[in-house]
């Protein structure tokens, strides 16, 4: 039987979910085939098989508009008519009857990098599917997958697919606005997209189902999203006041500035704080704050303080090595003074505070 947990893409949340013995439904199982980043499709659809076979159905959750009743209410036969569907996609992929111009776009871990994967494109367009998968280069680095855009002779955007480091297809993309999009049926659209699809309710309530090894102040990175993107850099986990996970991410314009966003945590690996940039100064105080107090907080009036006084909380002393607050003596500023803040207090009532209590 397929260990489906070895399809999570984080070495972390795998070797987690693995100790714990995690236990995956049938229809996490297939989300997580559906979006591991290192399997051809054809392992994919002998996972979705084997799924169907082996583990107990339960219904898909859906609230897709157009998508039909038995799909809602099973993942088997939801699986079953997914995977003719693939079937069907890839058909029209590798279809050469009309030109078609292809267009590649790789991702990669450059040479020397630790920690962040980029995305390259080439401008160039190529004839066939073959000669643009040949021209991605093999010395810049580790190659994560390689995407290539099929266009008509038009100039028309009509579909993508993604392939391995080794050529094998591991994902057809029907992008919406596409000319296959286009195309497709309303209950084809909705099958393609109800379930597995990654911006679908479905697919973002499922992810938070599984058991996760972070905790609130643990300092980590998503490696597919690098500085520049939306929810890309380091950040500083932490619980909120509804048990949602959300991440402290640096402003890229505004020194010292955090930004609360909720970020993909089951693709996440431990980012190590002694690798931080000098622009990052303001983390480990934040993590060390979070680690001590276990507070659950509303994330965007907690980012709003750090933002409004880190000049004051960066200039404070540094702290002694050894933890001497368990010890009923003065702790790090931001972790005692903080706690003490009654519910309601304003910023400045607080600032106030702090100041009365320094006296």
């Amino acid at each position: 039987m397929i260990d489906f947990l070895k399809f999570v893409n984080s070495d972390t949340v795998r070797n987690h979910l693995q100790q714990i013995r995690y236990q995956p439904t049938a229809l996490e199982a297939a989300w997580l085939t559906w979006q591991c980043e290192t399997i051809s499709l054809e392992e994919k659809c002998t996972a979705w098989r084997e799924i169907i076979e082996t583990l107990p159905d339960c219904p898909t959750g859906s609230r897709t508009m157009g998508l039909k009743e038995k799909y809602r209410d099973s993942t088997h036969a939801f699986l079953q008519a997914y995977i003719t569907l693939q079937e069907k996609l890839v058909s029209a992929f590798y279809q050469t009857e009309e030109p078609a111009v292809y267009y590649a776009e790789y991702q990669i871990l450059p040479k020397g990098e630790r920690f962040w994967r980029e995305y390259r494109s080439i401008r160039e367009g190529f004839p066939t599917l073959e000669s643009a998968l040949q021209i991605i280069p093999k010395n810049e680095g580790v190659i994560i997958h390689i995407t290539i855009y099929k266009e008509n002779s038009n100039g028309d955007f009509l579909m993508a697919a993604r392939f391995l480091p080794d050529y094998r297809l591991a994902f057809v993309d029907v992008r919406p606005g596409s000319m296959y999009a286009v195309n497709m049926d309303k209950d084809q659209w909705a099958l393609y997209t109800g379930v597995l699809y990654r911006p679908n309710p479905t697919s973002i309530s499922m992810k938070k189902n599984f058991s996760l090894p972070f905790h609130s102040g643990d300092v980590l990175y998503n490696p597919n999203m690098p500085e520049g993107m939306f929810c890309g850099g380091v950040f500083v986990l932490a619980e909120t006041e509804s048990h949602d996970a959300c991440g402290y991410f640096l402003c890229d314009d505004k020194p010292d500035t955090i930004a609360a966003l909720y970020p993909r945590l089951l693709d996440c690996e431990y980012y190590p704080t002694d690798a931080l940039s000098e622009s990052y100064r303001i983390f480990p105080l934040i993590s060390k704050f979070l680690k001590r107090n276990h507070a659950a907080l509303d994330p965007w009036v907690f980012a709003e303080f750090i933002n409004d006084y880190h000049d004051l909380l960066l200039s404070l002393p540094a702290e002694p090595e050894d933890d001497e607050t368990d010890a009923g003596k003065n702790g790090p500023f931001l972790s005692v003074k903080v706690a003490k803040v009654p519910e309601g207090m304003s910023p400045e009532e607080f600032i106030e505070l702090m100041e009365n209590d320094e006296e």
